[in-house]
């Protein structure tokens, strides 16, 4: 093994321009002498062309390739020499590994459509998917395995983010800064996409063109997180500067909504004309406190659910306090947390939103309570109206034979008794009721049970849980 070989082993995955600095400072090689070197490279070395800068390759050995150093060691080179896509990862990385497909282009510097001189969002994408490093899951684009992911702090921030974006737009349309009904969400604005874009008609911003009158645009992303980086905002200073030199003539005032004090991050925004929406100031120090409430619940479920529920009651009781705009649909979107009250109060263990993988498919369980004799899966809808025959079909049809078998090949529930809920704030359709109803009776190997609202009430009391009877009746029933 050569000098030049025995250092790309040791880096496990490395650039070619790394390669030919290490000749040329270390074995004393001229620039083109080690370009010849590296040329010459044995087979079993791979060279990965067309995502560095520069025209540079990636090189590593083929049996490196799908060990866990070695996507650690890929993304340490990205970093360095394809900005771009480093940017996708660590959009990645910051929202907990996992995004949704139509949200995660807001958080990259690429155009999503053909711009010239700068490769577009959907190719880096494909880069990074050839390179593994990107995995594509339903409606959802995760980092591999052996990569940062953690599903339940991913869907805690996709929640929050989600909310806080439309108390953004809520405030920017009730102080006249935006036209009302205009607001887009993941939209496009001059070739690049931002979580919301919305018209302003404010009279020093907008321009004329014969009678028409031309709109400045709010543009505007969001990140939650109490460490938030240079490297964080990074994607959204290039966007802003690309933007600027490709279309002089767009007028636009950017603002990025954040959870940080950081002075540099600060520094960076406003050096580049950013307007720094922080949470604190725009909403008030309650209001951060709710949203980072929620990111613990979510993550932390089954624990907090379990031994502590006065907590979830008053984040439950703080959500109620803010319902400005869409955040009455948060009830909603953590009703699985109700029921994981339900049965955390009784159960041995306590999960929520639960990911399993089996056959090939990953499935979601909002509520996984495992019991001293049996094991409970519970599918949870926060609903103001009835669920439909065909919504019930697939349940029964097309995930429950793949959570029971599951079920039948993990050791630690072996002998348990199988059982399957549907539970519906907005309660059953008489088609869908109906099918429950026969499924119910017919069924041996496992059991089905499904509860509108007065029969959540009155499980409650036959439990005596007052804590899920007492959300029920405050925060459920009211909005039916």
């Amino acid at each position: 093994m050569t000098d030049i070989e025995q250092f790309i082993d040791s880096k496990v995955v490395v650039s070619s321009g790394s390669v030919v600095e290490y000749c040329v400072n270390t074995l004393r090689l001229t620039d083109t002498a080690a370009r010849k070197r590296i040329e010459r490279l044995p087979e079993n070395i791979h060279k990965i062309k067309g995502i560095c800068r520069d025209h540079q390759s990636i090189l590593h050995y083929e049996n490196k390739w799908g060990k866990e150093e070695y996507f650690e060691a890929l993304v340490n080179v990205l970093q360095d020499n394809a900005r771009q896509h480093y940017l996708i990862i660590n959009a990645l990385k910051f929202n907990g590994g996992i995004m949704l497909k139509e949200k995660l282009a807001s958080f990259s510097a690429s155009p999503i459509s053909n711009t010239k001189g700068h490769k577009s969002f959907e190719s880096i994408l494909a880069d990074l998917k050839g390179l593994r490093i990107i995995e594509e899951i339903d409606a959802q684009y995760q980092l591999c395995i052996y990569l940062e992911r953690n599903g339940k702090r991913a869907k805690a921030i996709n929640t929050v983010q989600t909310i806080t974006i439309s108390h953004f737009h809520e405030w920017a349309r009730n102080i006249g800064l935006i036209s009302y009904e205009a607001a887009k969400f993941n939209s496009a604005f001059s070739r690049y996409q931002f979580s919301m874009v919305a018209p302003s008609y404010v009279k020093s911003l907008v321009s004329k063109k014969g009678e028409k009158l031309i709109p400045a645009f709010v543009l505007a992303d969001i990140l939650l997180n109490r460490n938030i980086t240079e490297v964080d905002v990074e994607f959204f200073i290039k966007k802003l500067g690309n933007i600027s030199m490709q279309n002089q003539s767009a007028k636009f005032i950017p603002f990025l909504i954040i959870s940080s004090h950081s002075s540099e991050v600060y520094k960076a925004l406003k050096s580049n004309g950013i307007i720094i929406g922080n949470i604190d100031e725009l909403f008030g120090k309650k209001y951060s406190e709710t949203i980072f409430g929620i990111i613990n619940l979510l993550e932390n479920a089954g624990a907090i659910l379990k031994t502590n529920p006065e907590q979830y009651l008053k984040l439950i009781d703080n959500i109620e306090k803010l319902a400005i705009g869409k955040t009455n649909n948060l009830k909603g979107d953590l009703f699985e947390m109700t029921v994981g009250l339900f049965h955390g109060q009784q159960c041995k263990s306590l999960d929520i939103s639960k990911k399993i993988l089996q056959d090939f498919k990953q499935i979601e369980i909002d509520v996984f309570a495992e019991y001293q004799d049996r094991v409970v899966f519970a599918e949870c809808k926060g609903y103001n109206h009835p669920i439909d025959d065909d919504y019930v079909q697939t349940w029964l049809s097309e995930k429950i034979p793949v959570v029971r078998k599951w079920t039948l090949d993990q050791n630690f529930l072996k002998g348990k008794r199988i059982e399957f809920e549907i539970w519906c704030t907005g309660g059953f359709s008489e088609e869908s009721a109906n099918i429950l109803f026969t499924a119910k009776q017919n069924t041996k190997k496992y059991s089905i049970e499904y509860f509108d609202l007065e029969k959540m009430l009155k499980v409650a009391k036959k439990k005596n849980i007052n804590h899920f009877e007492k959300i029920i009746k405050e925060y459920y029933i009211k909005e039916i």
